[in-house]
Formats: C-alpha cells, sequence, structure tokens
C-alpha cells in the first residue's frame, strides 16, 4: 500500500507541477499522459515490456534491466539490501510524505516498488530467488549530453580513457553481433553504469512497440555510448571551477542535498551519490540521488578499515566513512562543485 502511495504521489500527471517541483528529480520533462491515466495499470505495463540493460563499468556486478518505454529502471539486489531497506521502508515513506505533502525539497531517485521473483526448474529441480528494485528513471523524457556520478571524493574517481574506449567497442561489438541483418533498426544512446549506479542517455521518446507480427522488429537498437564520468572527470570538464547555477535553482538544490544527506545519515546509509545529467537542449541539469540503499553494517566497516589500511599521509580519505563523516564530505563537495550565479532579481 505505502509503494502504491508513492507511485500515485509521484507519478500521477493530475498532480500540479508545483507540487512535483517540490521534489525535482528531474522527471518534470516527462510527456504527459492523457486525462483518466490509470497509474497502476501503466506501471503494470512497463515492467512486462522491460528488458535486459547490459550497463557496463560498475564495480558491484549488479544486473539491470530498463523498462521499455524508458520510464523505470529495475535492479537486482542483495537479500541484506533488501532486508536494509526493509529495515529503513518505515523511516522511506514517512520522508516521502513529508516531501509531497508539505513540499519538502528532495532530489531522491524515487524507489516504486520492491519484489522477490521466485522461479523453479523443473528440469533440473532449481529453485532460485532474485531480489529487485524498480526505481524512477530520472532522465526518461530528457536529451542528456553528460552523465557523471558525484560521491564527493577524488580517490579511485577518475575514469580512465583506456577503460572507456574499450567499454565502448565492446558494446558496440555485441551490439552487432545481435544486430546482423537488420536493416530498419533505429540509433539512440546506450548506457554506461559505475559504482552499483544506472544512466541512461537515451532520449527518454521511445514509444511502445506497434503490433507488426514480427515483435522483434520493433525494439529500438542501442549503438552510441554515452559514458558515465566520475568526480575527477567532472572537475575536469569544468577546469576546476564550480558549475553555475541560477539563484533558485541553487537554493532548490542546496536544500535538497542537506534534506536527503540529513535523512540518509539518520537511518546510517552511506556510499550513495548523485547522478548528475546535463540536457543541452534545455539548458538546464537533472539530477537524483542513488545507490542509498546500504547501511553502514559490519561489512562496510571492515571494507573501510581495509581501504585506510595502505593510506599514505595526504592521500584523500576512502570513500567508505562513517555516514555523518560521509554526508559531511558529500554536501561540501556539492558546494564546491555548484556554485549561485546571480542575476538582476538576485537579493543582495
Amino acid at each position: 500500500l505505502q509503494f502504491n502511495a508513492v507511485r500515485h504521489a509521484f507519478m500521477n500527471p493530475n498532480i500540479s507541477t508545483s507540487s512535483k517541483e517540490s521534489s525535482n528529480d528531474g522527471m518534470s520533462g516527462a510527456s504527459t499522459p492523457p486525462t483518466g491515466f490509470d497509474i497502476e495499470k501503466s506501471y503494470i505495463r512497463s515492467l512486462a515490456t522491460s528488458f535486459a540493460w547490459a550497463a557496463s563499468g560498475g564495480k558491484s556486478g549488479a544486473s539491470f534491466s530498463r523498462t521499455s518505454d524508458n520510464r523505470f529502471v529495475i535492479k537486482c539486489i542483495s537479500r541484506t539490501e533488501l532486508q536494509m531497506f526493509l529495515d529503513c521502508a518505515p523511516a522511506y515513506f514517512e520522508y516521502l510524505s513529508k516531501a509531497f505533502f508539505h513540499g519538502l525539497p528532495t532530489v531522491l531517485c524515487k524507489i516504486v516498488g520492491v519484489y522477490q521473483i521466485g522461479y523453479h526448474n523443473r528440469v533440473t529441480g532449481k529453485r532460485t530467488m532474485e531480489q529487485v528494485a524498480v526505481m524512477q528513471n530520472i532522465f526518461f523524457g530528457r536529451k542528456i549530453s553528460k552523465i557523471f556520478d558525484l560521491k564527493g571524493s577524488l580517490r579511485g574517481r577518475f575514469t580512465r580513457q583506456a577503460n572507456l574506449d574499450k567499454d565502448q567497442h565492446s558494446q558496440r561489438s555485441s551490439y552487432h553481433r545481435r544486430n546482423t541483418g537488420s536493416s530498419d533498426s533505429e540509433s539512440s544512446g546506450s548506457d554506461e553504469e559505475d559504482d552499483n549506479s544506472y544512466s541512461d542517455a537515451s532520449d527518454g521518446s521511445e514509444k511502445d512497440e506497434k503490433a507488426s507480427g514480427e515483435p522483434d522488429k520493433g525494439r529500438k537498437a542501442k549503438a552510441a555510448s554515452i559514458p558515465t564520468l566520475l568526480d575527477g572527470d567532472f572537475l575536469e570538464f569544468t577546469s576546476g571551477r564550480p558549475l553555475p547555477l541560477t539563484d533558485r535553482a541553487k537554493a532548490v538544490f542546496h536544500m535538497s542535498i542537506l534534506n536527503d544527506t540529513l535523512f540518509l545519515s539518520i537511518i546510517n546509509v552511506l556510499d550513495y551519490s548523485i547522478l548528475v545529467g546535463i540536457d543541452e537542449e534545455k539548458m538546464e541539469l537533472v539530477v537524483g540521488i542513488i545507490d542509498f540503499m546500504r547501511q553502514y553494517d559490519i561489512l562496510k566497516q571492515m571494507e573501510r578499515v581495509g581501504k585506510s589500511l595502505p593510506m599514505a599521509v595526504g592521500l584523500e580519505a576512502p570513500t567508505i566513512i562513517q555516514p555523518p563523516l560521509y554526508k559531511a564530505r558529500f554536501t561540501n563537495a556539492m558546494e564546491r562543485y555548484f556554485m549561485t550565479v546571480p542575476n538582476k532579481w538576485t537579493t543582495i
């Protein structure tokens, strides 16, 4: 019931735009469904037409899928992550209710469903159980030219060009192997993933496949790759200077970051990041905090200790630190990465 309420709150086209702006996660550019739009039927229809998404470049090895209408991303999660999310679920739903009913600014990427899927192979007798989380695709309805996954740390947060070229060559080779002989496929941006993150640079305007008697012909092919860049790449892109935002955009962004990081710190979550997409067509940034399903448990504590041991003096601290310290580093980095550009209406 709670997830049903979340879907109705943040996916309802009949809700005023001002209500959605208070929880800005980049979905404002999505097309508006017709009157009489049934949210649950549309949600089920989207999940029914999802397909495997070979996101590459990540360290977790998590499997991803994406709905063919480009609205949702489906991520396979571990049992530990599922249990952690269930433990934090009451706080998560309460936080989203404050965002919706009280206009609390937030840029959390909304998780709109969590499921366990079991299946039985009658031939081998093997039973398998998987856990998945369904999230909004924050780039739905957008034409994204650059994507950054930011954590506020520079340690190991620079994408090597050789690795990008290798990933792109691998994806192009895979694409040609799958689509040899096809002549009516349209090309759009494919995807990269880093540090459990997802990113989608397609234009979000894909339509449902039309019945033609050949079901495989209608799917759009994924050819060109837009890599997910990291903190070091972001500073290189901006030449070490903050990225300029209007005063109102910076104020909303700043309040959203403070609200979200405080909430995540309270529920003992860390290792989250913010996905930043540049929509050059509308001259806007599309942002959303992702990967907030992992708490600071004993495994994360051991990882932090292991990464801290080989540290030399003067090097960046490891990305895994205690939640309050992670929050402070993250918010400070966002202040360095983005700045306000005043205009004639800006008050001094």
